[in-house]
């Protein structure tokens, strides 16, 4: 497998992370996006831990397929908290979609149990 492209973000992007580090400490305030960035940091950053790991492990496919079972567990959990907050109750489109995405993963996750 050719990670030459892969090798070449990854160094593109640790520098660009460097500069906005550097500009960060000499902000005197928070920039517009930051929050957007901190969790889309967040989320490489456990994926890299995630893929790391794995690569230690003899099953790496079960290993990632956990790994991600995992993060949907947590965020379904953080929208479900979110559901009982005062601005939770606000219904957008995506919550219909939301529905419709987990009524078809309840019915394809029964079909797997079923199985075994």
């Amino acid at each position: 497998m050719d990670n030459q492209p892969l090798n070449a973000e990854i160094t593109r992007l640790r520098t660009q992370l460097t500069t906005i580090d550097q500009q960060l400490l000499k902000s005197a305030n928070a920039p517009e996006g930051l929050e957007d960035l901190k969790r889309a940091v967040d989320n490489l950053r456990t994926s890299v831990w995630a893929v790391l790991s794995a690569s230690r492990t003899s099953n790496y496919p079960a290993f990632i397929s956990r790994f991600r079972l995992r993060r949907g567990i947590d965020t379904l959990k953080g929208i479900l908290a979110e559901c009982d907050t005062e601005s939770g109750r606000e219904v957008h489109p995506e919550h219909a979609e939301l529905q419709i995405v987990l009524e078809q993963l309840h019915e394809r996750i029964g079909k797997l149990r079923a199985g075994h």
